[in-house]
């Protein structure tokens, strides 16, 4: 489970770091099953029965009690811990491409920023947008349109690393923040990503649509105080690969 939370927020529950919030909840439900019997034994003594007695004493209707119960409520909370996932993906994931979206990109953008202020670990932000997307909307519809943006958003999810999240934050703006990598590092990331999606072969109608992106990186240093100076300095890298033919990749460079 991906959780949204205050930048300078602990997270509200570590262990969904390590398990998945369905089978946390399965477990939540295999530890409540444990409680069965003592219900039992509470219920005969307030019914006025010594339940330690021979005859009210069952070992195997307490085991039968313990597994059952333990059946059922950890379906309950596998269940329960699916819809709060799918509930939770759904306020935080753009509809039509999958990847994370606006708000979540920027919550997480404040909490890495706010890491690397902390603990110096490399960042970086890769901003890509599709050259030509408006003309390609224009000319064929939105539908292939749509069709190229989920494309290239499996390219991504293809490209990134588990620590690295790809948003989709505009019409056609993407963007990816890489989590400990350092200008180098990012810089082949998006020329991975920049390849792949020139080489994407898409035809309409027997008809070949041509696909490229531009993209820029920008790593947080000295000269950013914040996750937004970092966005804004690889949307100037972005507009230089723009300016200077597109297609291409640009690093941010400072005056």
């Amino acid at each position: 489970m991906t959780l949204i939370r205050a930048a300078n927020a602990p997270p509200s529950n570590t262990l969904t770091r390590y398990i998945s919030l369905p089978a946390l909840r399965a477990s939540y439900g295999f530890i409540l099953s444990f409680a069965s019997p003592l219900g039992w034994v509470v219920i005969q003594i307030l019914a006025g029965r010594d339940p330690f007695a021979k005859e009210h004493n069952d070992p195997l209707l307490y085991l039968y009690m313990s597994i059952a119960t333990a059946v059922v409520f950890s379906s309950l909370g596998y269940f329960i811990g699916k819809r709060e996932l799918m509930i939770t993906d759904m306020a935080l994931t753009d509809g039509l491409t999958g990847l994370y979206n606006k708000r979540y990109f920027n919550t997480r953008l404040d909490q890495e920023f706010e890491r690397y202020a902390r603990h110096k670990h490399p960042m970086a932000v890769i901003q890509i947008d599709l050259d030509f997307f408006k003309k390609i909307n224009d000319t064929f519809g939105h539908q292939v349109g749509d069709e190229i943006l989920i494309k290239v958003a499996s390219m991504m999810k293809e490209s990134c690393r588990k620590n690295e999240i790809a948003a989709r934050v505009g019409g056609e703006e993407l963007c990816i923040i890489a989590l400990d990598c350092d200008q180098p590092e990012a810089l082949q990331l998006a020329e991975r990503l920049r390849y792949k999606i020139n080489n994407l072969h898409y035809c309409h109608q027997e008809l070949e649509i041509p696909v490229s992106a531009s993209l820029g990186v920008a790593c947080a240093d000295e000269s950013t105080f914040s996750g937004r100076d970092v966005y804004l300095h690889a949307d100037l890298a972005l507009y230089e690969a723009k300016r200077t033919g597109r297609n291409k990749v640009c690093a941010y460079k400072a005056n």
